[in-house]
């Protein structure tokens, strides 16, 4: 009896054991997947950030060259265009820093947590039931014998 009761302490200390490094491993895993996924977001916004500026400065240079032939005047031309960027700006900063923001918060929410992704307090739950279940079957098997 006294050495039952000492193989099942040694299990659940095993067990307990091995449920701390299991979580080790978890959270390291989980914290690699998501800075890569910030890594590959950040590299993404830097690529498609650094084209999409230069396709606006050559079609704002354009257009203010464009403008500058109907009022014959270069200056007016780049004027306009610049007096439309900043339109664009106060417009952003009045109405743009709550889309911005609540943008931002979706988007990296989703890097940082996937719906897929068990929770650790789940995990441990489940392995206490399967750890209950195996002691019940052992003890009935004994109680059978």
């Amino acid at each position: 009896m006294f050495e039952d009761l000492s193989k099942s302490l040694h299990n659940v200390t095993d067990r307990i054991e091995d449920f701390g490094l299991s979580t080790i491993e978890y959270y390291k895993l989980r914290l690699f997947k998501s800075s890569m996924k910030g890594a590959i977001s950040l590299v993404n916004l830097l690529v498609y950030g650094s084209l999409s500026l230069f396709v606006m400065l050559f079609l704002s240079v354009g257009a203010a060259l464009w403008l500058a032939t109907f009022f014959e005047q270069a200056f007016i031309g780049f004027l306009l265009v610049g007096g439309f960027y900043g339109l664009l700006l106060i417009f952003m900063f009045v109405f743009g820093r709550k889309i911005i923001a609540r943008t931002m918060l979706y988007n990296f929410s989703s890097l940082l947590y996937d719906e897929d992704d068990i929770e650790p307090k789940e995990a441990a739950r489940q392995e206490v039931e399967e750890f209950v279940a195996l002691k019940k079957e052992e003890i009935r098997e004994e109680i059978s014998e």
